[in-house]
């Protein structure tokens, strides 16, 4: 093999992005504040380990008092009541783009590897990364060349073979939060969570990978890294029209999505403000407000520094379809009254897409998940308050009641075994990768909804059962 054979960038390669994280406090984006109060706070976890999340949820009274005290988490605020600034808003130019961490299994073991990212070549990474999927000769550039020898000795590249799945025209479930919509020469997709496939997967399962996924444009609901996805999104290409929420400045509570893409070179970053309408082909997206999934589902401290996130309307030419992800209700809204306003304004939909997982807990458990920095937001008087920050599945029934749908599918909760390996939802199972105990609650709640389908959909699988579309407006 010679240094000008085509080669592509192997389907099954796992990329990180690693970032240099100088703000005083730590980011949100990088979860480096999340780590260093779980450090704070890490005498918790001998209770924990001995007794359960359950049990010290029932001491939290006991707790909290001393997490929030001045030597410990306390001295993060300047008053009892607001946060230091620099810890709601950390400067977003004190994290930079460091390394690229590579991972290439192989019969022997996984290779790893952590590849440096000056500025030039982080400004560069996503052109690149994007051309390597479908099989190009070795650049001439020196930056990209430097790059694509550092993944060949790896092992990272491999001959260009076509798409294993390509999409058929339709909704596509992907998995997780991931849904692709295709007409004709048109696709779009929705938080895109690309995992590597696996040798531990079931053989009938097969993840779809950027070679099976040709977007015309992605649309993304909100930041959080299983929605918001860097490393898959370099695999989509450089130049693919992305359309995230906006974000006009970076809080510990949500990431300026197009400053981050940008800084990696791609080149067709929009943000979508609430009641904007973009046309793709023949489909146009509406968003929509994002309520919910804020560290508390009332009053907060610091409500400007929301977890700032978009849902969708669809209109495509078969179908109308709503995609809300995470959202529930909060102080700013609620998801089943918004469901109620955009119907009245734009007509019913055929289908809704939605969490249905809830997430109730006491603010003293965010400091065991990967949003510990919730906890900061929780005003004194809610501390030991229950909260339920997203829907749980009568809430998801309600919203597609309320926008008058025939059909919901519940997602946002893995959907397959290669998300559960990153502790999102359940296992499945090769025979049946629907099996998902947590859709029993689904099927209970939509049972007083005759006029409404549940619909369970397997990973990679098309979107099937939605019958004849509703009418353009009513």
């Amino acid at each position: 093999m010679t240094s000008y054979d085509s080669l592509r960038l192997r389907e099954d390669v796992h990329l990180e992005l690693l970032y240099d994280d100088r703000t005083p406090f730590g980011s949100g984006f990088t979860g480096l504040c999340d780590a260093l109060l779980q450090r704070s706070c890490a005498a918790l976890q001998t209770i924990v380990a001995r007794d359960g999340l359950d049990a010290l949820q029932d001491q939290a009274a006991r707790w909290m008092p001393e997490i929030m005290a001045p030597r410990a988490l306390g001295a993060l605020y300047a008053a009892p009541d607001r946060l230091r600034e620099e810890c709601v808003h950390p400067p977003s130019e004190l994290v930079t783009p460091a390394a690229l961490r590579v991972s290439v299994p192989g019969q022997t073991g996984t290779r790893r590897a952590r590849l440096p990212l000056s500025p030039a070549r982080a400004r560069t990474l996503a052109p690149w990364i994007g051309a390597w999927q479908h099989g190009t000769t070795r650049p001439r550039d020196p930056i990209a060349a430097a790059l694509w020898d550092e993944l060949r000795e790896l092992g990272a590249l491999e001959a260009p073979r076509a798409a294993l799945q390509p999409l058929r025209e339709g909704i596509t479930f992907v998995g997780h939060a991931a849904v692709a919509m295709r007409h004709g020469a048109t696709e779009l997709l929705f938080d895109p969570f690309l995992l590597p496939p696996s040798a531990a997967d079931p053989a009938p399962l097969r993840p779809h990978t950027a070679v099976d996924l040709q977007p015309s444009a992605v649309f993304i609901t909100h930041s959080h890294p299983d929605h918001f996805d860097l490393a898959s999104l370099m695999r989509l290409g450089h130049d693919v029209p992305i359309y995230v929420p906006a974000v006009e400045r970076e809080s510990l509570l949500a990431t300026d999505m197009a400053l981050r893409l940008r800084e990696l070179g791609f080149c067709a970053v929009h943000r979508l403000a609430w009641g904007q309408e973009v046309d793709v082909g023949p489909y146009q997206v509406i968003a929509l407000p994002f309520y919910g999934e804020q560290p508390t589902q009332g009053e907060m401290l610091h409500p400007e520094a929301r977890n700032l996130g978009n849902t969708y309307v669809v209109e495509g030419p078969e179908h109308r379809v709503a995609l809300v992800a995470d959202a529930g209700r909060d102080a700013a809204g609620d998801t089943v009254a918004m469901a109620a306003e955009a119907r009245a304004r734009y007509g019913a939909v055929d289908c809704v897409f939605g969490g249905f997982r809830a997430w109730r807990l006491q603010p003293i458990r965010y400091l065991f998940s990967s949003v510990a920095r919730y906890l900061l937001f929780v005003p004194p008087s809610e501390r030991t308050t229950w909260q339920a920050i997203m829907n749980d599945a009568d809430d998801l029934v309600a919203t597609a009641a309320a926008w008058g749908a025939r059909a919901v599918v519940p997602y946002a909760n893995g959907g397959a075994p290669w998300f559960a390996r990153v502790r999102l939802g359940p296992h499945g199972d090769g025979d049946d990768p629907r099996i998902d105990p947590s859709i029993a609650t689904v099927e209970r709640a939509i049972a007083a909804q005759p006029a409404l389908q549940l619909l369970t959909t397997k990973t990679g699988e098309r979107v099937v059962g939605l019958g004849s579309p509703v009418a353009a407006a009513e």
